[in-house]
């Protein structure tokens, strides 16, 4: 395997210790999105208890990750394709088309899901001379950015880690300078030399006049969208952001861990003997010499003991178990269950999938819980979606020739489909409000159809009014 094929490869270091920092700990969480974390429990357990007690404990348990259940639980936002509109109008055509080929939607479950794990997550866009869209996900562990001064929380300079295989590690530098738009950067440059190699990895130099990412009237633009999992609007990055549910989730990793462990070996009497000894004991080691035995026991078998004094009085007793694991899991469930809650999802939403009511393992929101999600996050991730496609409608007119708009793009997101029962409830309140003149027809079809502006209603019952004369006229 080449080192470009690991997601988790460190990259060499940089001279930038608060970078090091965040990007070790956005690793660390993409592990755990990732299911590979068990190496950074195993270690949290050494740090807790010892490193002679974590090999006693055997195992680190990885079974239970609550910041994997919040995080796909809430990204909730793209289980229904949402529509692309550009002046109220549904994108149609090559353009349409090509972006369901990309597979974007379909996979933006998933990117939805890491960025709110991660804090940030990014796309960077290509197409091809034939039309074909590109979507790459870029993770923050592998970006250095660099936010404008009037609106920090959007970049103006990135620079990707990449690996080359003639080259090692690289920099992807892509820069427009706010004072000068009219010279852009972008260029290959090696990490552990910081020698420039645009030439050989991209066949010219393409910074300045000959910056190939501009819009029709030649404004340079990034072929890179940062989301944000919430919007502060000061800074680039919040890894931070979800830091206690991160320290809580490998906390939790320790209980189970521990919880194995007394269920395999502790949650039965301990027995003992006093001038007792087993019939049948085997040495424990390889040598004649060895003092300590062995007695293959099983609850099924009999066990014979003889006195190994004459005269003397043999005493066989057991203590009681050393934990109770149903307590112990009890209190385990509940702290789970207490990491999704403080991680902001509402306890009536929250629906338990396992066989008991204390169940952590698998924490679910109703479908009620996933359109509240849902909601919560369409504002701010509409904000970097309508910018992705006006970004890709860009680099397709460069790539294929045409004119289409490249800006006044917009996302109508579609929730979840409601039940018979949720659909005749919310018709039946929609009517009644209307009856009652507390809501306009417009309105009413915007409850309807979740996600439609106002203007797109308007049209929309429009078109219904002009069908239902035409049909009525003789």
């Amino acid at each position: 395997m080449s080192m470009s094929d690991s997601p988790y490869i460190i990259p060499p270091p940089g001279d930038d210790m608060g970078e090091l920092m965040r990007w070790e700990h956005t690793r660390m969480v993409r592990r755990m999105m990732d299911g590979a974390w068990e190496q950074d429990l195993q270690n949290r357990v050494a740090r807790e208890v010892g490193r002679e007690r974590a090999d006693a404990w055997g195992i680190a348990k990885t079974t239970c990750m609550p910041l994997v259940s919040i995080a796909r639980e809430t990204a909730a936002l793209y289980l229904t394709e949402p529509e692309v509109r550009v002046l109220d109008t549904p994108i149609y055509g090559p353009f349409a088309q090509a972006i369901q080929a990309s597979g974007l939607w379909p996979r933006m479950p998933r990117f939805q899901a890491m960025t709110i794990a991660l804090r940030e997550c990014a796309w960077r866009v290509s197409v091809l001379p034939t039309g074909e869209i590109q979507y790459r996900p870029v993770y923050p562990d592998m970006l250095i950015m660099e936010g404008s001064p009037d609106q920090p929380d959007q970049p103006v300079e990135v620079k990707e880690m990449r690996y080359r295989e003639d080259w090692g590690w690289c920099w992807d530098h892509i820069c427009i300078e706010p004072d000068e738009p009219e010279n852009p950067i972008y260029r290959v440059e090696q990490v552990s030399t910081g020698a420039d190699i645009s030439l050989e990895v991209l066949g010219g130099d393409f910074s300045g006049a000959a910056y190939p990412y501009r819009r029709n009237d030649g404004t340079p633009i990034l072929p890179y969208v940062l989301y944000h999992a919430e919007s502060l609007g000061d800074r680039i990055w919040n890894w931070r952001g979800n830091w206690e549910t991160v320290q809580a989730c490998l906390d939790l990793g320790v209980n189970y861990t521990f919880l194995g462990h007394v269920l395999r070996d502790a949650s039965f009497p301990q027995r003992y003997t006093l001038d007792c000894g087993f019939v049948g004991a085997i040495p424990a080691g390889s040598d004649s010499f060895s003092q300590r035995v062995e007695v293959i026991a099983d609850p099924a078998v009999i066990m014979r003991a003889e006195s190994t004094q004459e005269g003397r009085q043999p005493l066989i007793g057991q203590f009681q178990a050393g934990a109770d694991p149903a307590a112990l899991e009890g209190v385990i469930s509940s702290l789970a269950n207490r990491i999704a809650i403080d991680a902001g999802l509402p306890p009536a939403d929250i629906q338990r999938m396992g066989g008991t009511a204390r169940s952590g393992y698998a924490i679910a929101l109703s479908n009620e819980g996933k359109r509240a999600a849902a909601r919560r996050y369409a504002p701010i991730f509409r904000r970097a979606d309508e910018a992705l496609i006006s970004v890709t409608a860009t680099l397709y007119n460069r790539a294929t020739g045409l004119t289409l708009p490249e800006y006044g793009y917009q996302i109508v997101y579609r929730d979840l489909p409601l039940s018979p029962e949720e659909l005749q409830a919310r018709r039946a309140n929609v009517i009644e409000l209307m009856g009652a003149g507390l809501l306009s027809r417009v309105r009413a079809y915007q409850e309807l159809n979740p996600g439609l502006t106002e203007s797109a209603a308007t049209n929309e019952l429009a078109r219904i009014d002009a069908e239902r004369l035409r049909l009525t006229l003789p």
